[in-house]
């Protein structure tokens, strides 16, 4: 009995190895264009997603999540965010703080072309890739 339930562990733990090496992780590169696949409206600040305007805001969310450490430092003034509606499009540009937040330039709307920051688990969440560059 002991010894099929260690049989029975050791084939789901290397099935799951499996399922996870399959190679399907986006890589991000500079050039990628990006459009909001989830749920936004610019106009609810309670369900919109958002670009930050400055690099450490993003990474100061970022760490408050991973960490759960919401303290006075991680507020983000809401004048400092551009919220999107679904469908908008960014560019990557570069990026930044450990490939943490990615310095990105927006396409569509009325802040279009000019340059903010998403975080980096935002970006493979809510967008979807539209064009692959030349490299991938």
């Amino acid at each position: 009995m002991f010894k099929n339930i260690i049989i029975f562990s050791s084939l789901i733990l290397l099935i799951s190895f499996h399922i996870n090496a399959n190679g399907d992780e986006v890589v991000i590169k500079e050039g990628q264009k990006w459009s909001l696949e989830k749920r936004s409206n610019k106009l609810s600040p309670a369900t919109s997603k958002v670009l930050y305007f400055f690099s450490t805001d993003a990474y100061n969310t970022y760490h408050s999540r991973i960490f759960s450490d919401w303290n006075s430092v991680t507020l983000v003034d809401g004048r400092n965010l551009v919220r999107l509606n679904t469908g908008d499009q960014i560019e990557v540009i570069q990026p930044r703080h450990q490939s943490k937040v990615y310095e990105v330039k927006l396409l569509n709307g009325y802040e279009k072309n000019r340059k903010y920051f998403v975080i980096k688990e935002d970006l493979l969440n809510d967008y979807k890739l539209i064009e692959k560059t030349n490299e991938t």
